[in-house]
């Protein structure tokens, strides 16, 4: 009779090692889906922010061209002013040497 217990004993064991095992093989499955689904969550903020991070990069690029436009533009307007101070200081230099030759005796016309 006492046999008969020990296998009782042992069934029942088995059978509660069998829920045991089921119980943990249902929660790894669990797991494992939520880890799946943090993994594509973050997978999918990734894509956004390199999306987001692309057109951030593009604007800046087409700022810094209109800038660099802008740079080259007054550039040629600061070389075209240069251009017209030389000649306006070349007529001057030639408006006071004539001023000179018609007038010696004037400092003034020479001092300015």
């Amino acid at each position: 009779m006492e046999i008969w217990i020990f296998f009782l004993v042992f069934i029942v064991a088995g059978l509660g090692l069998l829920a045991m095992l089921g119980y943990v093989k249902n929660e790894t499955d669990r797991l494992e889906l939520k880890h799946f689904m943090a993994t594509a969550e973050f997978k999918r903020e990734m894509v956004e922010v390199q999306a987001q991070h692309a057109i951030k990069v593009e604007q800046d690029r087409e700022t810094i061209e209109g800038l660099n436009l802008r740079i080259t533009e007054l550039n040629i307007q600061i070389d075209e002013e240069a251009s017209d101070n030389r000649k306006l200081q070349s007529s001057l230099d030639k408006l006071r040497e004539d001023l000179a030759e018609k007038d010696p005796t004037s400092d003034d016309v020479l001092a300015s």
